[in-house]
């Protein structure tokens, strides 16, 4: 029903102002589900769409709340330099993605919204965290009933 594919093209590019290497991939749902177990170039990030609300609206129109998650993947590589020092930098990343999705609109619909983060996996080697964010729309996009039975046209020849 609705794109994510402006999410997408709006985490490409490295926000102004921010100090560590930007993403090397953003991607979607497949491309997430073909993550391979060996090494990925990171960090990286997925949209997931994750689910669909619906409420009737009347004749041919749905309020819908769509869930995604910005699925974020880091190196979790420990360092002697200072305690925290993985945990601050996936902080960095979720700000970020944060920054620039909240309050932004994919065509009509109303501005996202932030409903929360979950570790996903940690590893020696890298960490994997989610990050659900909601917009609603109103769907109003349905074909209408065709017209009623009038009478028969013969487009070709007759029998």
């Amino acid at each position: 029903m609705i794109s994510l594919s402006p999410v997408i093209a709006l985490l490409e590019p490295k926000p102004n102002g921010f100090s560590e290497i930007w993403f090397r991939d953003v991607k979607g749902a497949a491309e997430f589900a073909q993550v391979p177990p060996t090494a990925l170039p990171l960090p990286a990030c997925w949209i997931v769409r994750a689910s669909d609300k619906v409420q009737h609206a009347g004749e041919r129109a749905e309020n819908v709340t769509l869930a995604f998650d910005a699925v974020i993947a880091i190196e979790n590589v420990r360092v002697h330099k200072s305690r925290g020092e993985t945990d601050d930098k996936l902080l960095k990343y979720r700000r970020a993605v944060y920054d620039l999705l909240l309050g932004y609109e994919i065509g009509d619909v109303r501005p996202i919204k932030f409903a929360g983060g979950q570790v996903l996996q940690y590893t020696d080697g890298d960490i994997y965290w989610r990050d659900r964010y909601e917009f609603d729309a109103l769907i109003t996009n349905y074909l209408p009933d065709p017209p009623g039975y009038g009478d028969l046209n013969y487009t070709g020849e007759r029998p």
